[in-house]
């Protein structure tokens, strides 16, 4: 059957190719491939397109086996484990892999950190069996994983952490602004947010403590959108670190 693909694959192309090009010397070969050759041309195209369909179903097959092996592993499978369907959007959440934004090496290592396969010192002391301590090497408090570095160390928290979020934060302001018509810069990580923005009846606060009836220890959200009807904040909070 590969052989049989191959060689009607190849055959098809040529055809292909012939049919495409206007060179006087490339339509007299036409015309005698149309005299000769048309019912071998069109069993080739026929069996082409049985065995791509084939092929899809094989691939198709083989994705659905690899994807099951995936969710599988006790490591790796921890983030497809981990997305709910009812929660996540899986199909937003892995857009980024199609959209080609990122250099291919910044694609493997965020591919490398979701597989929890980062050296981290619980990786290099459980998986790779090094004599070395899986505790962080900040914080020195916690297991050293992908999950702890990313938003659960007290260190990175306090700096590299908070930097990220308002990284984010400042994105999402930005469009907010946008959307509302406000001054902004051409470039979102240009924007620097303004404690108080206001446009029409709408007030967009950043940063700002918001009191409440009831004691709230998370009370300074990052962004809050206000107006007459509605009140809408995104708050800083050390999950959202």
């Amino acid at each position: 059957m590969q052989l049989e693909a191959a060689h009607a694959v190849e055959i098809t192309k040529l055809a292909e190719y012939v049919d495409r090009k206007e060179d006087p010397l490339i339509q007299v070969v036409r015309t005698h491939q149309y005299n000769t050759n048309s019912e071998v041309l069109q069993t080739t195209r026929c069996l082409k397109t049985e065995v791509q369909k084939k092929t899809r179903k094989m691939k198709d097959n083989i994705a659905e086996k690899t994807k099951e092996r995936w969710h599988g592993k006790r490591m790796h499978g921890q983030l497809p484990r981990n997305l709910d369907e009812k929660l996540v959007d899986i199909e937003q959440s892995y857009r980024w892999l199609k959209s080609g934004d990122i250099k291919g090496e910044t694609e493997s290592t965020i591919v490398a950190a979701q597989d929890q396969a980062i050296s981290t010192n619980y990786f290099m002391n459980k998986i790779l069996k090094q004599e070395i301590e899986s505790k962080c090497r900040l914080c020195k408090q916690h297991e050293e994983t992908i999950d702890h570095l990313t938003s659960g160390c007290p260190i990175l928290a306090k700096n590299e952490n908070l930097m990220r979020h308002d990284k984010v934060c400042t994105h999402l302001h930005y469009s907010i602004c946008k959307a509302l018509g406000t001054e902004t810069t051409d470039k979102w990580y240009t924007h620097l947010p303004k404690p108080v923005c206001e446009e029409g009846d709408v007030t967009v606060l950043w940063n700002q403590v918001v009191h409440t009836d009831r004691e709230v220890t998370a009370n300074r959200p990052v962004i809050k959108k206000h107006t007459h009807t509605c009140t809408r904040a995104h708050t800083h909070t050390h999950k959202h670190r």
